[in-house]
Order: C-alpha cells, then sequence, then structure tokens
C-alpha cells in the first residue's frame, strides 16, 4: 500500500499483472456531490523561488466541483473555478508594484481516496467514517483577463491579452462528516498555468499559484454508503536491477574549431568614425565586447583563425555619407580589436551595409513589439531594447512597409518614407528605432589545443565550449560510476553539444543510472535511431513497468504481447 500511495503523489502510473494480486481494500464509495469552496490563493513571482513562499502576494477565489467515487479509492471530479490572482515584480530595474488579474478555470480531477488506501479494517453494514482525506490531480484549461495596466517589465517581452491557457494542478481535499447529506472540509492545491499569457516570460514556462480553501460537500444520495466488494491491489513489475547500459566512446575531435558570434552596438559622434572609449554608452559596451571575446579566449595557446566584420548604418543622411560611416565605423572596431588582443590585420574580413532597411522593416512588420536588440544582454537597463511603438507607427504600418519594399533609390526612399502621416512615425523611429540600427556584427574563429584529464576537469565547469565530447567523457571515466563529477561531466556534454548523438546517449545512459528517467527520456531525444538507443529505450520502459520483460545474463529482452 505504501508503495501504491507514493507511486500516486508521484504521479507515476502503475503496470501490473493478474497474476501479482497482493491484497484488498475495503471502503465505502462516495454517491456523487456537489462542492462549493471559498479561499485565498498564493501567487508564485516570476522570480521568487518557492523556498520564499511567505513573499508572494495573497489573493481569493472559489471553485464548484461535482464528482463521485466509483471504487472505494478511485474517483472523478470536474471543478468550474474563479480566481482573482497577484503578482509582483522583483528584478533589478522592474517595477515592484502588485498587479493583478482573474482567471476562470475548468480542471478534469482524478480523485485517489487515501483513507480508505490506508484503512484495512472493514466497515460495519451502513457504517461510515467521520474524516476523509483525498489525493487529486487533474488537467484542464483557464481563461485569463482583466490585467492591471502596471508596468510589468522593461527588459523582457509580455503581453496584457486576455487568453486561453492550459493548466494542470494537483492537491489534497480533507472533509469531516456532520451529517449523511453533508460535509465540512478544506482543500489545498497547487496549480500550473503555461505561462504564455501576462507573466513577464523568464525561463520558467510556468506560472504557479498555491490555494488553500474551505467550504462544504452535498452527497446527492441520502441513504448510507453500503459496504463496497473488495478491490483488488496490485504490486507493479518494474525493472529494479540496471543492466549494463549502452555507453559509448565519442569519437576523437582531431582539430577542435571554435566560433562565437556578437553584435556591438558603439557610440560615435555625429559623422565622426572614431571610437572615444570614455563616449556616451561605449565604456560599457567596450567592456561588453571584450568580455565576451575574452572569455572565449581564455588561453594564451588558442589560435584566432579569422575575425568577421559586418557594420551597418541607419537610414537617415545620404546613402554616400552612411557608405563612409559604415565603412569607416567597421574599420575602427577592428583596429580597436587589433591593438587589444594582437591579431594581425590579415585575419580580418570586413563588410558592411551602408543602411539597415532589413532591420528597420523588420520592427514595423512585428508591429513595433519591443524586441531585446540583437538578443544581446545589457547590464544598463537603458539601452535594453526598443520602446514599444505608438498608435502614429501602428496605424500606418502598411504604407511604412510599402514605402521600405520600393525598388528605388534609397535616399529618394528616405524622403517618401519622412511624408507618411505627415511624418509623425518617421519622428518617432527616428529617435527610438535608428540609433539600434547603427551596429556592427562579428564573427571570431578560433582552434583550440587539446587538453589532458586534469586540465579538464577544471576547465569543464568554466569553459565547457573549449572541450570536445570526447574530452568530457574522459573527465566522466576519471570519476566513479554515479558519482557527481561522473553524471555533471555527461550531462554537460549533452548540453554543451545538444545535437551530438553519442554525448545525449551518454547523458540519457548516466540518467538511467540515477534513476532520473524524465531527464533520460529527455536525452534520448536527441541520441538518434540507433540500436543502442533504442536498448536504452526498452531499458526505461522496463524501469516504469510499460512493458514485459525477461533478463537473460545481464542483458534486458522485452517480451511481446
Amino acid at each position: 500500500m505504501k508503495n501504491l500511495f507514493l507511486a500516486l503523489l508521484l504521479g507515476v502510473p502503475l503496470y501490473v499483472s493478474a497474476d501479482e494480486v497482493n491484497t484488498a481494500v475495503v471502503g465505502e464509495t462516495d454517491p456523487l456531490y456537489l462542492q462549493l469552496y471559498l479561499g485565498m490563493n498564493k501567487s508564485a513571482n516570476e522570480n521568487l523561488p518557492f523556498t520564499e513562499f511567505t513573499q508572494y502576494p495573497i489573493s481569493y477565489g472559489m471553485f464548484l466541483g461535482v464528482g463521485k467515487e466509483l471504487s472505494p479509492l478511485w474517483g472523478w471530479r470536474g471543478a468550474l473555478r474563479f480566481n482573482h490572482n497577484k503578482s509582483r515584480n522583483v528584478q533589478k530595474c522592474e517595477s515592484p508594484d502588485t498587479w493583478g488579474w482573474n482567471s476562470f478555470g475548468f480542471f478534469g480531477d482524478a480523485t485517489f481516496d487515501i483513507t480508505d488506501a490506508l484503512n484495512r479494517k472493514p466497515l460495519k453494514d451502513g457504517a461510515n467514517r467521520k474524516f476523509n482525506l483525498k489525493a487529486f490531480a487533474g488537467v484542464g484549461v483557464s481563461w485569463t483577463y482583466g490585467f492591471d495596466e502596471v508596468p510589468l517589465s522593461y527588459t523582457v517581452e509580455y503581453s496584457r491579452n486576455s487568453c486561453l491557457v492550459p493548466a494542470f494542478r494537483a492537491g489534497l481535499t480533507a472533509t469531516w462528516r456532520v451529517s449523511d447529506k453533508w460535509r465540512v472540509g478544506a482543500e489545498l492545491s497547487q496549480t500550473a498555468f503555461a505561462d504564455i499569457f501576462n507573466g513577464v516570460k523568464t525561463d520558467n514556462p510556468l506560472d504557479t499559484r498555491s490555494n488553500l480553501k474551505i467550504g462544504v460537500t452535498y452527497l446527492f444520495d441520502n441513504s448510507p454508503r453500503k459496504k463496497a466488494p473488495a478491490e483488488p491491489v496490485v504490486m507493479d513489475n518494474r525493472l529494479r536491477m540496471i543492466p549494463a547500459l549502452p555507453f559509448i566512446m565519442p569519437e576523437r575531435e582531431e582539430t577542435k574549431r571554435r566560433m562565437i558570434a556578437g553584435r556591438a552596438f558603439l557610440d560615435f559622434p555625429v559623422n565622426e568614425t572614431i571610437i572615444y572609449p570614455k563616449y556616451r554608452r561605449n565604456p560599457q559596451e567596450l567592456r561588453r565586447i571584450c568580455n565576451t571575446i575574452s572569455h572565449a579566449l581564455f588561453d594564451k595557446s588558442i589560435q584566432v583563425t579569422s575575425i568577421s566584420l559586418h557594420g551597418y548604418a541607419s537610414p537617415e543622411s545620404p546613402y554616400s555619407n552612411n557608405t563612409r560611416l559604415a565603412t569607416g565605423r567597421t574599420t575602427a572596431l577592428m583596429q580597436f580589436l587589433r591593438t587589444k588582443y594582437k591579431i594581425s590585420e590579415s585575419l580580418f574580413h570586413n563588410e558592411f551595409t551602408p543602411e539597415d532597411w532589413g532591420n528597420l522593416r523588420g520592427f514595423i512588420a512585428t508591429e513595433g513589439r519591443r524586441r531585446v536588440k540583437g538578443d544581446i544582454w545589457y547590464e544598463n537597463a537603458s539601452i535594453l531594447e526598443t520602446p514599444e511603438a505608438p498608435p502614429c507607427v501602428r496605424n500606418n504600418r502598411d504604407e511604412l512597409l510599402r514605402v521600405i519594399d520600393l525598388d528605388m533609390d534609397p535616399d529618394e526612399k528616405e524622403l517618401l518614407l519622412k511624408r507618411v502621416a505627415g511624418g509623425e512615425p518617421y519622428k518617432w523611429l527616428l529617435k527610438n528605432v535608428y540609433p539600434g540600427l547603427r551596429h556592427t556584427d562579428y564573427v571570431v574563429e578560433y582552434v583550440v589545443r587539446s587538453y589532458p584529464v586534469k586540465e579538464s576537469k577544471r576547465i569543464i565547469y568554466t569553459h565547457p565550449e573549449a572541450l570536445s565530447v570526447e574530452e568530457m567523457y574522459r573527465v566522466a571515466k576519471s570519476y566513479d560510476e554515479g558519482s557527481d563529477g561522473w553524471f555533471d561531466a555527461l550531462t554537460i556534454a549533452a548540453n554543451q553539444y545538444p545535437e551530438d548523438k553519442t554525448a545525449n546517449l551518454n547523458a540519457a545512459c548516466a540518467c538511467v543510472k540515477l534513476k532520473r528517467l524524465t531527464d533520460a527520456k529527455r536525452y534520448l531525444k536527441g541520441a538518434g535511431d540507433t540500436r543502442q538507443a533504442r536498448y536504452l529505450a526498452d531499458i526505461i520502459k522496463a524501469m516504469e513497468g510499460k512493458c514485459k520483460w525477461r533478463m537473460d545474463n545481464g542483458i534486458l529482452t522485452v517480451i511481446d504481447d
């Protein structure tokens, strides 16, 4: 029974065979019932971890549920819920205000009667237990709407649009019988929504809510519950002993070629092409560029083989002058990098685009949604992103795009652009979008030497990009199998090289060894359709109890029905 209960709470399905019947459960089966619960919820913030649960804002909600037990252990319930949700942003440079919205949700739950599962003493005819505890888990949908007008983020894209999102929840319901028809109780649940509504999108794809509610349950059948027939409880047939796993030694990478790419937004005085390190935002921007390149070129033995620079200018002045600016400013960055890293000029390959009409079109075509420039992370919030476009730009989107798409002289095109809607869209674009069009993209290609295991054990945590999959595998082999260092090396290899089938297979094997089957299946998706991958998939299915199997001399074989 302990294993059955743990399996329910952990969401692990039971796969059994008829000859494994162990014991029986005797209990009462609840008839059709109606529940009305009211209470509060605590909203998980985008950046507060669950350990800081006490700091979550408190709000309120209610639900109406209808359910029925099909057996002493198992039942179903449908629940219609309303919640007023609150949340709070605590990111650096973000709004600390509390904001809220509403949601209607419908969930279909599976219920498990813990009281009947744990009580083996038979009930007398017509008897009922006073206390009842149920676990439940369910999936559903939620309609979110009614968002506040509080600015949520200056750095991350978000939306206040009402929308329908998938959701799931799980929890416990405790009730006390006050009569044959009525029960009072409390319910504690945790609900998670797909974070595609107004919540700020960070690394977490879910937005969660903790709910505590109290209420009443009405039983439609007024007659005493009859003793239900015994229900067999069966033990599972999951694989317990892990067989030899199909690890593969990766192939040696003869020449370790690496590449880094970035985008530089440097400030220049009007019509100048000289980099002034202390001018406006240049100190922070040059520091960011140097940190990126220095991180890659951490080892003095690393050999740079090529640096490609592509400079862009914005289209607000004559094309000939923009050609001079794009060329000169690209050359200025080249000279800066040459001096900083003592790189030969022959390794540089410079290109330029006098006017970056492509990125200008892209901003307007997406209806001016706020976007971080080039997916580059900045420390300075003032240059994080292009502001959201005002109505004068959004309302004239089609005409602006029509002008940009004209095949004509760039200077004449710019004059036409200035005349759209009396020039108001152009003035806003010139101030807020054009600065982001003045940039230089850079690509640094280099070759890294091979590292012995002793050095690799240090570098794997600081510069994993410098190691090959084969070097990381050797690091793993230097540790005891199953240790933290062994597991780290194999999973870091798969995370660093997500397209490498061998790295993914070995990471999946490591997860199986530690019985982390969810992670194992995720890595196995990148391992390809090989004999070893298929064998490991069979091991995982056997460990989950999803197939019949046998072991012959330490080799697992799946038995077809």
